[in-house]
């Protein structure tokens, strides 16, 4: 077998390890695996790079066991309910207009929404997502304006004090926001406050928002409120949310369209 495939199998094997054990410590998984701490810590950082588990202080536990508060790794979202969200980004761009100004958050169903926007001509988009306004500037005359702010790598998302000052200059005809969690009869949730507030503000600054969030959102918290699902906002997601809870966001005042 050739060392590439022996490194492929450990990392296989540690993941495996740590969804059995829910938690392992460095020293541990060296022993289990008879290698050395470092080459632990190089696994566990590319592991986590990859979305297959959460690094903690001294070790990792698996991503089962991860705090409402944390995030996850935008590629390892990419992969989740891929079909979905592709329906749901290609219906959003379809209420989205040429020459239409928008604010469109991070995450990913965002940046596929920004993918299926690619045929638009003349948008103005604002973003607080590096991936979003690469996909974007410059095609069919369309601007993007991005946020300044810090960089959160690993949800390729710009937040903070200096992104939510800048995006409070602008009104758009549209905001799109990425849904962490959806609570009835509680309403949006998203991971932290800092994106919660860039949230607040791309749709309180909009003519319209429109959250689109995969039907997995729907009874999952995250950490931090956004909004009620009463007059915030259309919903759009996808044929697999279930007849009760589709009642239940309709009969709390939420808009919903299900692709």
């Amino acid at each position: 077998m050739m060392k590439k495939e022996f490194v492929e199998e450990r990392r296989l094997g540690i993941i495996q390890y740590i969804n059995q054990k829910r938690r392992a410590d460095v020293y541990e998984l060296a022993q289990e695996f008879n290698v050395t701490e470092v080459t632990i810590r190089r696994d566990l950082i590319l592991l986590e790079d990859s979305g297959k588990l959460v690094r903690t202080h001294g070790g990792a536990i698996s991503c089962l066991d991860r705090s409402i508060w944390q995030t996850t790794n935008i590629r390892a979202r990419l992969e989740n309910e891929t079909a979905e969200k592709e329906r749901i980004a290609n219906y959003v761009a379809s209420l989205i207009s040429d020459g239409e100004s928008i604010f469109l958050d991070s995450g990913s169903t965002s940046l596929l929404i920004a993918r299926a926007l690619l045929s638009h001509k003349r948008l103005m988009v604002v973003s607080n997502s590096p991936s979003v306004a690469q996909t974007l500037a410059g095609v069919n005359e369309n601007k993007v304006l991005i946020t300044g702010g810090e960089l959160e790598k690993n949800t390729d998302s710009i937040i903070g004090t200096s992104c939510e000052e800048f995006l409070k200059q602008y009104r758009t005809d549209k905001a799109i926001l990425g849904i962490s969690g959806i609570l009835i009869p509680d309403g949006y949730f998203a991971a932290n406050p800092q994106e919660a507030a860039v949230k607040r503000i791309m749709g309180n600054n909009a003519k319209r928002t429109i959250y689109a969030a995969d039907s997995s959102k729907i009874g999952t918290t995250a950490f931090t409120f956004v909004e009620s699902l009463k007059n915030t906002g259309l919903l759009i997601t996808d044929t697999n949310i279930s007849e009760d809870n589709l009642k239940l966001l309709k009969q709390y005042g939420a808009d919903v369209v299900t692709v």
